[in-house]
């Protein structure tokens, strides 16, 4: 009996031992959205990695789009789960994945570990930042692309316009965002921005608009912008 009564006692001090380790670590915060997506993270990654996102997003065609890569630096603004990030990778000499949740950037950072090619997965760099700052070192990247994130901008002007100074002069960029209108995916049209509004701030952020694209792609438009460098 006196074995049972010290198992017991052990016990109920382990478990009071755990308790004080559990309340005393830190609180993390995990979001840093200020108008988060509905639905829990589990969710979200099914949603963004939907093998039925190959046929609408057509992923190929808008990699096309951002031309050659070979050795350049590429900044994936709104990254995600890295759909378009580590399909990039390969050319590249390096990816800097962007994103305003660390939770995302968490999930990237998951996803490298278990990457076999060692190589490739150490081109790819995640990195935190804000929702008014594209958080680009001045002329860092030669490409940058932002997929499903320029409607979710406020102060799109004052922000092309900081983005503009971290792209190379004669570099790229380009947006790939949601028509208006009843379609089967995607936000609903009070965060969609018309391709028309994302021209005009582009121009006004001091870009040169090189392409219009409203025709291929399933639901969306294509938007490829040119920085000029120095007016």
């Amino acid at each position: 009996m006196w074995r049972l009564s010290l198992v017991i006692l052990l016990a109920l001090a382990a478990c009071r031992q755990e308790g004080s380790r559990v309340s005393q670590l830190p609180l993390y915060n995990e979001d840093t959205l200020t108008h988060q997506p509905a639905g829990n993270f589990d969710l979200l990654v099914h949603q963004y990695e939907d093998p039925q996102r190959q046929t609408w997003q057509d992923p190929a065609y808008v990699i096309e789009a951002l031309g050659d890569l070979q050795g350049l630096t590429i900044a994936d603004i709104g990254a995600g789960t890295g759909y378009f990030t580590f399909q990039v990778a390969a050319p590249a000499r390096r990816v800097i994945a962007i994103d305003i949740e660390q939770r995302f950037l968490n999930y990237i950072e998951d996803r490298k570990a278990e990457m076999y090619d060692r190589k490739l997965a150490d081109k790819i760099e995640t990195r935190l930042t804000t929702a008014t700052d594209p958080g680009l070192d001045s002329a860092e990247a030669d490409v940058v692309l932002m997929v499903n994130t320029i409607a979710y901008i406020n102060a799109r002007q004052a922000y092309l316009a900081r983005l503009r100074t971290g792209i190379k002069p004669g570099g790229r960029l380009v947006i790939v965002d949601f028509r208006p209108g009843k379609l089967p995916v995607g936000p609903d049209d009070e965060n969609k921005v018309a391709a028309a509004e994302v021209m005009a701030d582009l121009r006004q952020a001091g870009f040169r608009i090189d392409k219009l694209d409203t025709v291929n792609l399933q639901y969306q438009y294509l938007i490829r912008a040119i920085n000029p460098g120095t007016p």
